[in-house]
């Protein structure tokens, strides 16, 4: 790459115009990956970066061709790909694709994204390294008895964005429970997990970095004004439908109400979680704590980067503007891959120096 040359910017995101879903209201979900990167790809613009975008459609040959006029050596991506035709759990596929090509990345490898699409992989990986995580059980019939005490939330084994999580999905009986795993069977055409409902304080941790894991300012969901604890979760309404109930009266506080002692053991855990399932450059790791005890409901290895969610507003509340946010994945992304070589080492301590004096202002 000549000295002068800046570095290019593949922002690589999914779109799910011809996805086919049984749920049709999953749509909303499904295509804010591209309205995500329409926001990353302005900003980076906006600061100078050559920036182009690539999307993932419905064939990794399609993809591949896209990719052809870039050269591993002088164009990185800015990886947003959070599912593939209509599929999260297939993803990782499109990760294995720009690796095997010779791409350096941002964000977790092929393998821990494949680990953490798969709930019930996750939850193994957690529990071999002795962190805590609700009981859980796998259901590919119905018909199975369940081994766990209730309340139980039953949610699908391989989808994000609360996807098959409404505010029926935690139960309270054996009949409520086997009726909600053939609902999400038909719907979702996938394994259904079956897990403890535990109560408590929700938290939601983001992280970021590698050799050494910055946690954010914690954010808490505050479900106070649901008078029903059952309902007490962040369902697909509370997340993605503006007009819904639970949309307008969960609220989420950032930073988080803590005394010394619970944020340690949140902080701590949040933190072995990342290391243990291999998330790089920056993740979120969601926390339910009671009595003392920080149990892992979920881990997201691509968290969402919209301006109005959670990992931005903690990355706000910890002292980046929107696009210092995005720089600092990426130069994260760019250290821990020693890429290209020196040139751009010197480059990313300029651009770092230029924006602690912008900051400073």
């Amino acid at each position: 790459m000549d000295n002068d040359d800046p570095p290019l910017i593949l922002l690589l995101f999914n779109v799910e115009t011809n996805a086919i879903v049984t749920n049709p209201r999953d749509f909303i979900a499904l295509q804010d990956t591209a309205k995500v990167a329409e926001q990353i790809f302005a900003n980076l613009k906006a600061r100078g970066w050559s920036v182009f975008l690539i999307p993932v459609e419905s064939s990794l040959d399609d993809l591949e061709q896209l990719l052809r006029p870039y050269q591993p050596e002088t164009a990185f991506i800015f990886n947003l790909c959070d599912g593939f035709n209509g599929s999260n759990k297939d993803a990782f596929l499109v990760i294995r694709l720009i690796e095997h090509l010779g791409f350096s990345h941002t964000g977790s490898s092929a393998k821990t994204i494949s680990v953490c699409i798969n709930k019930q992989l996750t939850k193994t990986v957690l529990k071999n390294n002795n962190i805590p995580t609700p009981d859980s059980q796998l259901f590919t019939i119905t018909g199975i008895p369940y081994r766990y005490d209730f309340p139980a939330i039953v949610k699908p084994s391989c989808d994000d964005g609360s996807m098959g999580i409404d505010s029926e999905s935690v139960v309270n009986s054996n009949d409520a429970l086997m009726d909600r795993v053939a609902l999400i069977l038909e719907r979702y055409h996938q394994p259904v997990l079956v897990e403890k409902f535990i109560p408590g304080r929700e938290f939601s941790v983001s992280l970021w970095g590698n050799q050494k894991i910055e946690v954010l300012p914690i954010t808490e969901m505050d479900y106070s004004d649901i008078t029903d604890p059952l309902k007490h979760i962040l369902s697909y309404e509370s997340k993605w439908e503006p007009e819904s109930f639970f949309y307008k009266n969960i609220h989420s506080h950032c930073p988080a109400q803590l005394n010394a002692f619970d944020e340690k053991q949140i902080k701590e855990v949040a933190i072995r979680a990342y290391r243990v399932l291999g998330l790089r450059d920056f993740g979120r790791v969601d926390i339910r704590y009671f009595q003392e005890t920080p149990y892992v409901i979920d881990v997201n290895e691509i968290p969402d980067l919209g301006s109005d969610s959670g990992f931005p507003i903690a990355a706000n509340q910890g002292g980046y503007s929107y696009i210092s946010m995005v720089e600092h994945i990426l130069n994260l992304a760019i250290e821990r891959e020693k890429w290209p070589k020196s040139q751009m080492s010197l480059d990313l301590k300029s651009r770092r120096k230029s924006m602690n004096k912008q900051f400073l202002k």
